[in-house]
C-alpha cells in the first residue's frame, strides 16, 4: 500500500500533465520577444537603407495587417487572461504555427519590402485585392473560431469520450510496441523516398499503392510521439531511455535531411514540445527561453538547408536513393564551405519570402473568377466536391482515380510556374469553389470537427498514452497552407491509420492497469 503523500503527489502530477495552465504560455512570450527583436532589427536596417520609402506604396495595408494580427492572436490572449492557456488547443495551434506568422508577420514582411515575390505582378488592382485578402483571412479565422465555440462539437465530443476504451498503459508497456511501430513506419518511409512519394521529388503518375505507402509511413511519426511521451513520462532514466532517445534523434534528423524542405526541423520541435506539454503540463523560465531561441535557430537552419538543397537538386525529378543521398551530402558540403554571413543572408532572404502567405493568397483572390473557366481544362475545378465524393475509395480499388488538384497544374495556371507547391490555404480553396460565403461556412465546419476531436481526446481528460497520440496525429494533420479539399479527407485517413497503430500497440501492451500511467519504468 502506497503512503498517502506519495499517492497525492502522483495524483497532482497527473493533474498537471493533463490540464493546461498559464505556465505553458511563457513559450509564446519568449518566441514573441525573439521574433520581435529580429523584426525590429530587420525593419530598422531597411528603414536606414531606404527600403521602406521605396515600398511605401504598401503602407495602406498596415491597418489591415494589424487588424488581422489582433484577431489571430485574440484566442491566445483570451486563454492567457482566463488562465486556461493550451498551446495545443486547435484554434490557438492554428494561430501560432501558421496563420499568425504567415499573415501578420508575413504581411509586415510584404509591407516593408522584406518579401518581394515575383507573382505580386499577377495581383490585379492591388489596392482592392490585397486588403480583400486580409478580410478573407479574418472571415475564415472567425468562422473557424465560431465553429469551435458552438456547443454541438463539445456535446458530440463528450458523448464520444464516454465510449472510448480505458487503456491505461505504464511507460514500460509502450517501449516495445513503439519500436515495432517505428520500424514499420521507417520501412515505408524508405519506400516512399525510393518511389518519389516523399522528399523534393515528384512522381509522373500516382501508383495504386503510393497512397497506402505514404499513410503507412506515418507510423514513424506516431511511434516517435509515443516514444517521446515515454521519455517525458518516465520518472527515472536507465539504458533503455538513452537507446530510445538516440533512435529518436538519429531517425528524426536523418528524415529531415532527406525531406529537403525548410520546415522539417520545426515539425520535430512541435512534436517534442507537444509530448512535453502533455506529460509535464508546465514549462519553466529556462525551458521557455531555450524553446523560444530554438524556434528561431531551427527556422534559420531550415531556411538555409532547404534553400541550398533545392538549389543543388534544381528540380523535382524522381531519382534513386543513392543519388538522393548524394544530394544530401552535397548540400552539407555547400553549407560548410560557405561563410556564416552568406548563410545568414540566405536564411533571412528565404525566411521573408517563406513567411509571406499574403501574396500567394492575393493571387487567388485577384484571379479566381477570371481563371475559373480554365480550371476545368487544367483538371481541378470543383476540387472540394470531387475530393469529398471520391476520397473514401482506395486507389488500390480505383487505380485511375483522378487527382482532384495537381500542385504543378495549379502553380502553372495561377503562378505560371509548375515546379513549386504554392500555398493555397483553406481560405483560398473555399473562395475558389464556393465564393465569399464558402469561406466562413467551410471553416465553421472545420471548427466543429476540431472541437469534437479536442473534447473527446484532450479537453478535461486525464493523461492517456493512446489518447495523447491520437490527438497529436489528428491535430497536426490539418494543414492551413494546403487545400481545404484535402484537409478533412486527410483527417479521416489519419484517424484510421493512427487508430490501427494504436490497435497494434494495444496488441503488444495489453489493456494496461486500472491506475493511470504514472508509474516509473
Amino acid at each position: 500500500m502506497q503512503p498517502r503523500s506519495l499517492a497525492i503527489n502522483r495524483t497532482q502530477h497527473r493533474s498537471r500533465a493533463s490540464i493546461p495552465g498559464k505556465g505553458t504560455g511563457r513559450i509564446l512570450y519568449a518566441v514573441g520577444l525573439l521574433w520581435g527583436g529580429v523584426l525590429i532589427v530587420s525593419l530598422g536596417l531597411l528603414w536606414l537603407g531606404g527600403a521602406f520609402e521605396q515600398r511605401s506604396g504598401y503602407s495602406y495595408l498596415l491597418p489591415w495587417c494589424i487588424a488581422t494580427g489582433i484577431l489571430l492572436v485574440s484566442p491566445i490572449v483570451h486563454q492567457l487572461y482566463t488562465d486556461t492557456f493550451d498551446p495545443f488547443h486547435p484554434v490557438v495551434f492554428a494561430s501560432w504555427t501558421y496563420l499568425f506568422p504567415g499573415f501578420f508577420i508575413g504581411g509586415l514582411a510584404l509591407i516593408f519590402g522584406i518579401s518581394e515575390p515575383y507573382y505580386l505582378a499577377y495581383v490585379l488592382d492591388e489596392r482592392e485585392n490585397l486588403p480583400l485578402t486580409f478580410f478573407y483571412v479574418m472571415l475564415g479565422f472567425a468562422g473557424l473560431w465560431i465553429g469551435f465555440l458552438l456547443p454541438f462539437g463539445r456535446r458530440l465530443g463528450g458523448a464520444i469520450a464516454k465510449r472510448l476504451p480505458d487503456w491505461n498503459w505504464r511507460p514500460a508497456d509502450v517501449v516495445k510496441p513503439g519500436l515495432i511501430l517505428m520500424a514499420i513506419g521507417l520501412v515505408n518511409t524508405i519506400l516512399a523516398f525510393t518511389f518519389g512519394i516523399l522528399g523534393f521529388q515528384r512522381v509522373d503518375e500516382i501508383g495504386a499503392y503510393d497512397g497506402l505507402i505514404y499513410m503507412l509511413s506515418l507510423y514513424w511519426l506516431e511511434a516517435s510521439f509515443l516514444l517521446w511521451l515515454f521519455i517525458f513520462r518516465s520518472e527515472r532514466f536507465n539504458a533503455i531511455h538513452y537507446i530510445v532517445l538516440a533512435v529518436l534523434i538519429v531517425t528524426s534528423l536523418t528524415k529531415s535531411a532527406f525531406q529537403g524542405n525548410r520546415g522539417s526541423l520545426i515539425t520535430i520541435f512541435i512534436l517534442v514540445t507537444c509530448a512535453y506539454v502533455m506529460t509535464r503540463g508546465k514549462i519553466g523560465i529556462k525551458q521557455t527561453l531555450a524553446g523560444g531561441l530554438i524556434v528561431v535557430i531551427l527556422l534559420m537552419i531550415g531556411m538555409v538547408y532547404g534553400t541550398t538543397f533545392r538549389s543543388i537538386k534544381r528540380d523535382q525529378e524522381n531519382i534513386s536513393m543513392s543519388e538522393y543521398a548524394a544530394y544530401v551530402g552535397d548540400t552539407f558540403s555547400a553549407i560548410g564551405s560557405s561563410n556564416v554571413i552568406d548563410n545568414l543572408s540566405k536564411g533571412f532572404g528565404a525566411l521573408g519570402d517563406r513567411l509571406d502567405a499574403v501574396s500567394s493568397l492575393a493571387v487567388i483572390v485577384s484571379n479566381h473568377e477570371r481563371l475559373s473557366t480554365l480550371e476545368d481544362a487544367y483538371g481541378f475545378s470543383n476540387n472540394i466536391w470531387n475530393e469529398f465524393s471520391t476520397f473514401w475509395i482506395p486507389r488500390i480499388l480505383w487505380p485511375d482515380k483522378p487527382v482532384t488538384i495537381d500542385p504543378a497544374k495549379y502553380g502553372d495556371l495561377y503562378f505560371n510556374y509548375s515546379d513549386n507547391a504554392f500555398a493555397v490555404t483553406p481560405f483560398g480553396d473555399l473562395l475558389r469553389n464556393f465564393g465569399p460565403w464558402g469561406v466562413p461556412l467551410g471553416m465553421m465546419l472545420l471548427g466543429f470537427i476540431l472541437r469534437t476531436l479536442y473534447t473527446s481526446l484532450r479537453e478535461g481528460q486525464p493523461f492517456s498514452f493512446w489518447r495523447a497520440v491520437m490527438y497529436y496525429m489528428l491535430l497536426t494533420s490539418v494543414s492551413y497552407e494546403g487545400t481545404y479539399s484535402a484537409t478533412i479527407p486527410f483527417l479521416v485517413k489519419v484517424l484510421l491509420i493512427a487508430f490501427t497503430g494504436i490497435l497494434l500497440i494495444r496488441f503488444f501492451a495489453g489493456p494496461g492497469r486500472l491506475s493511470m500511467s504514472s508509474d516509473p519504468i
